[in-house]
């Protein structure tokens, strides 16, 4: 079916519409660095990433990014609020931080096509539910948790991810200083929390992790 087949999101729905979605749908890659819209921009269309990742930021009044979340392989970019608006409003920067490819489409379509296919319809449901649940814990995180159980909720949620990063993109992640990272890190080491070989960290003691981030130790 063309660029359409390329997302399991439209599995399982009728050919004759998928054709029609298909005849305005557009393929682009983006490469790391690449801006898809600023929090200020109003967009006429729907974004999904059919492969890569994008990170979306906000920029402070001193001009600091504050780092929110990220999204990867067959994710909605473009949050739809209501099937009823004519546009989608950006409340954060849209970056791509990998090589991506995305597929758009017009949203006035999308959304008259979604309305009236049951199917698709809970499928966007699931989608965005499934989305603003992972945004929440991501954003909850940032706002509740401080320094140390930020990078605790990390290592003990998100290990290969951590030892797939540098240190450096770590801290931009968890919104914390380079050397805060550091001096966290190396209180986790002294008390044998985890461990580092080969450049790669290990957890030894993952119950002692979760005491940071569920009772606030």
């Amino acid at each position: 079916m063309g660029l359409i087949s390329k997302l399991h999101f439209f599995e399982n729905i009728a050919p004759q519409k998928l054709l029609e979605l298909e005849k305005d749908a557009k393929l682009k890659r983006y490469g790391a660095s690449e801006i898809l819209a600023y929090e200020e921009d109003d967009l006429r269309r729907v974004f999904f990433l059919i492969s890569g990742e994008v990170k979306f930021y906000k920029v402070d009044r001193f001009d600091n990014e504050v780092f929110l979340y990220t999204l990867h392989d067959e994710a909605l970019i473009t949050n739809i609020g209501s099937l009823h608006c004519d546009a989608i409003s950006c409340y954060s920067n849209i970056e791509f931080i990998a090589p991506s490819e995305v597929l758009s489409l017009d949203l006035g379509l999308f959304k008259e096509i979604v309305r009236s296919d049951n199917a698709l319809l809970i499928n966007l449901v699931n989608l965005l539910a499934e989305q603003k649940q992972m945004i929440e814990c991501t954003v909850n995180m940032g706002m509740i948790y401080d320094v140390t159980a930020r990078v605790a909720k990390m290592l003990h949620d998100h290990l290969e991810l951590y030892n797939s990063l540098k240190k450096t993109e770590v801290s931009y992640r968890l919104n914390i200083q380079p050397a805060t990272l550091s001096r966290v890190l190396a209180k986790f080491l002294r008390k044998g929390v985890i461990e580092e070989r080969n450049h790669q960290t290990f957890v030894l003691a993952p119950h002692e992790l979760e005491k940071y981030f569920k009772e606030g130790v």
